[in-house]
């Protein structure tokens, strides 16, 4: 009790300088309508910026909500639309030419399935790179499927438990996949020089191929991991490499550093290929 009432004194100057500041206050406010109205609209004012920035606050720790739900219809989505191939693929009212750009109209099959995760860890300085994913076997994922997000590669899945997924990255020295030059058939093989997150190398592609700073690099259909048409990202510059190919500096689409939300892709074909591969001594492709 004494010690409040040290408080007490303490502050006492304070105190009373708020009391006589809310009487004040009070006088003002009952002097004239005028004082009064324009002590409501500063009120309203104040309450209102406070308002708008818990308002900003919410929705702020709202985002990661929104995202994987977006996430998670997207993926909907791209499961619904690869029904929808299926079906255009087997109308017979369509040209070979126009089912064959929609679906692989020699099975009529859906070739793709998508699952939406997040990710819980990621690493980005050591020289082999590993994403781990929210989502397991129990969700449906297993091995060698595609990691993608924002329309870009990212990975693939190398091992599952019930409820957790390890990826490589691709920004990872033993990362390999195949990439082109979109809208040729000038194909390279992808890998990371350990240097830059931002960056990977497109190496072999042909000296005949013509490249321009800019352009734009996609998977291809030699992957039996990733989809082909996937952007790993653009063209920042590009040497001739022994006067017989180009070794291509590519700024990759997707910026690793900051993922959240991705979409995991399962190839429906890739091992009855493998094995078709495997029988006759192909070696594995990613």
């Amino acid at each position: 009790m004494i010690k409040f009432f040290l408080f007490i004194k303490k502050i006492h100057f304070v105190l009373i300088f708020i009391v006589l500041e809310a009487v004040a206050l009070h006088y003002y406010a009952g002097s004239t309508s005028y004082t009064k109205a324009r002590l409501v609209t500063v009120s309203n004012h104040v309450a209102g910026g406070i308002y708008a920035q818990l308002s900003g606050l919410n929705s702020y720790f709202r985002l990661k909500k929104e995202n994987a739900s977006l996430a998670a219809e997207l993926a909907a989505v791209r499961n619904e639309l690869e029904g929808y191939r299926r079906e255009i693929a087997g109308d017979t009212t369509l040209s070979a030419a126009d089912s064959a750009a929609l679906l692989d109209s020699a099975t009529g099959r859906k070739r793709y399935e998508y699952f939406t995760a997040r990710v819980v860890n990621n690493t980005i300085t050591r020289q082999e790179n590993y994403i781990t994913l929210n989502r397991g076997v129990d969700d449906g994922l297993q091995a060698d499927m595609a990691v993608i997000a924002d329309g870009g590669i990212v990975g693939h899945v190398l091992g599952c438990s019930e409820h957790f997924s390890v990826c490589m990255s691709v920004l990872n020295r033993n990362f390999r996949t195949s990439g082109k030059i979109k809208g040729t058939d000038h194909i390279g093989s992808i890998s990371w020089d350990g240097l830059s997150y931002e960056y990977v190398t497109l190496s072999e592609i042909a000296k005949y191929a013509e490249i321009h700073t800019g352009d734009t690099i996609v998977t291809t259909t030699h992957s039996s991991i990733f989809p082909p048409d996937v952007m790993i990202g653009t063209v920042e510059s590009f040497t001739l490499n022994n006067a017989t190919y180009y070794d291509v500096k590519v700024r990759l689409h997707t910026d690793i550093a900051a993922l959240n939300n991705v979409t995991v892709v399962k190839y429906l074909d890739a091992e009855e290929i493998d094995m078709l591969e495997q029988s006759v001594g192909i070696p594995p492709s990613r």
